[in-house]
């Protein structure tokens, strides 16, 4: 665990430290989480727009823009998962006195989506010049199953973070 974020620090003076470290820690990850919310919201209406359309040219466009949105997505959910695994989980099981079962099914909800973001990837990328309106929709539901499962573990983190919050509170850090 980063040094940074350890609750017992030998600078710590009547848990002032505690304290920033918590606040600090629990702005980076409300920010985070609401720009990534944005971002996967708008991939999930893209996603939509896909499974509507009925022009195979305006389809094809909208998949390249959409592809273009998940891309940046990925780049932006892996900097903040990575800051999560080394900094945010730590410093929160720190707290707990464990690491709680939750990590763990977190990480596989993470592996889920990841397998339908990159499916999505990948297929279109093998993909013909114009795709087929059927394999369009089909790709497009990739990515409704990843926002639902993101979704979901955007909540679960949003709960950590609380119980993070609370505790500290009741702790008067």
């Amino acid at each position: 665990m980063n040094a940074k974020y350890s609750v017992h620090s030998a600078s710590d003076n009547g848990g002032s430290v505690r304290e920033f470290l918590i606040q600090d820690t629990v702005q980076r990850a409300k920010q985070e989480h609401d720009l990534l919310k944005e971002e996967l919201q708008d991939i999930y209406q893209q996603a939509c727009i896909v499974r509507r359309e009925q022009n195979e040219i305006r389809l094809n466009r909208e998949m390249r823009q959409l592809k273009d949105s998940v891309t940046h997505f990925i780049k932006e959910w892996s900097a903040h998962t990575r800051w999560e695994e080394s900094e945010l989980f730590p410093f929160a099981a720190n707290y707990w006195g464990e690491e709680p079962d939750l990590f763990a099914l977190m990480e596989q909800e993470f592996e889920l989506a990841e397998q339908f973001i990159r499916g999505f990837l990948q297929t279109l990328d093998r993909a013909v010049v114009l795709l087929p309106q059927e394999e369009a929709r089909r790709m497009a539901s990739y990515l409704i199953q990843a926002y639902a499962i993101l979704k979901n573990r955007f909540s679960e983190e949003e709960e950590i973070i609380l119980l993070l919050t609370d505790r500290s509170n009741s702790f008067a850090y």
